[in-house]
């Protein structure tokens, strides 16, 4: 007569057979699980587990699962999340996995009651350790795609932080400005006054198309034109008289995407916004060169330097020109010394040329 010790000893030593009829099913079939070796060797290293639990569950006459699943179904689910697995594949994959083992099992078994006793054992017990597993898989597929999903939502957090203090943030500020020097004119000379309050107009106007752009998403379908002229445009709405403020863009603007040139103007504007607000600065020098591989452009001023340490209540600005220059492929370096001024420069790769780990990690 069939014993479960001796049934179990047959699959101990046959394991290898089940494996590969389970590994031929699953190509038949053409799971998913298959297309990923990762996944696959996953699979088949969960397949020897449950065999496993069979064989222990047999020996012991009641079916046990070996405690440590959860460290391999927890890999399987991440891995199957990361690789993009849907979950009806493993399913699948399970179903397959059961019936290849069952089948072959069973040809183990003789006739007569004890074996029937042993058909049944072997059934709960996969169907015990493949749902135990599937569960955990579950529970792990679930939580990365949810830690995705939080990654994904404090990203357009971030992006949307960007936008409000690069495009509407400046137009309070210009906004400001501009109202407090018509204040300030308005009884010595109203013609500038009058400048100024209409400068101050357009700050409000462009800055409420910009909300607009922003909380629609339409930004991106509106490029820069010319980032030399926008450049200008905003020295201009500075309107600073303490500092004697040049620009110089050398180069075709036509061989960078607008969409680069809209970014770098974000970028290079904060710069100067910072140096203007916060410098001290006699001079502010700001640069473009474009060349068919590459944009690089600096901000110089001549001002008191950035403090050694980030005050507590610093804005987002230098932060969101780093992120910027990131998402062009590019670098942004800053250098500043106490009393020597303060000089940003900004590298972005043009037509495809993309900078190395070593150039990215000089970023200040």
């Amino acid at each position: 007569m069939t014993t479960h010790q001796q049934v179990a000893d047959l699959i101990e030593r046959r394991a290898s057979e089940i494996v590969e009829a389970y590994e031929a099913e699953l190509r038949a079939v053409n799971n998913a699980v298959v297309h990923s070796p990762v996944s696959l060797t996953q699979a088949l290293a969960n397949a020897r587990q449950i065999i496993s639990d069979v064989v222990s569950s047999l020996r012991a006459g009641r079916v046990e699962v070996d405690r440590s699943y959860k460290l391999l179904a927890w890999d399987i689910g991440a891995t199957r999340a990361a690789d993009g697995v849907h979950p009806r594949e493993s399913i699948q994959a399970s179903s397959v996995f059961f019936h290849a083992a069952l089948s072959t099992m069973s040809e183990y078994l003789g006739l007569g009651p004890q074996s029937l006793d042993t058909f049944t054992l072997i059934t709960l017990s996969l169907e015990r350790s493949i749902t135990l597993r599937i569960r955990e898989s579950v529970a792990a597929y679930t939580g990365l795609l949810l830690n995705k999903v939080h990654e994904a939502q404090i990203g357009e957090r971030r992006r949307i932080a960007r936008e409000l203090h690069d495009r509407i943030g400046h137009g309070m500020s210009v906004t400001h400005r501009q109202l407090e020097l018509y204040t300030l004119y308005l009884d010595t000379n109203p013609d500038r006054a009058g400048v100024k309050l209409a400068t101050a107009q357009q700050a409000i106007q462009e800055s409420m198309h910009n909300l607009r752009a922003v909380t629609s998403d339409l930004h991106a379908h509106e490029p820069l034109k010319s980032l030399e002229k926008a450049l200008g445009t905003y020295l201009e709405s500075v309107d600073s008289d303490e500092v004697a403020v040049r620009l110089r863009v050398n180069g075709d603007e036509t061989w960078a995407p607008p969409e680069v040139l809209d970014e770098v103007f974000l970028i290079l504007r904060e710069g100067v916004r910072n140096a203007l607000r916060h410098a001290r600065a006699s001079v502010l020098l700001v640069n473009v060169e474009i060349t068919p591989d590459e944009l690089q452009a600096s901000v110089e001023d001549d001002g008191r330097g950035l403090p050694p340490e980030r005050p507590a209540d610093a804005g987002v600005g230098l932060f969101s020109m780093h992120e910027r220059a990131e998402l062009l492929n590019g670098r942004l370096l800053v250098n500043s010394r106490a009393g020597s001024g303060t000089r940003v420069d900004l590298s972005v790769p043009l037509e495809g040329r993309l900078l190395d780990d070593s150039e990215r990690h000089q970023t200040g």
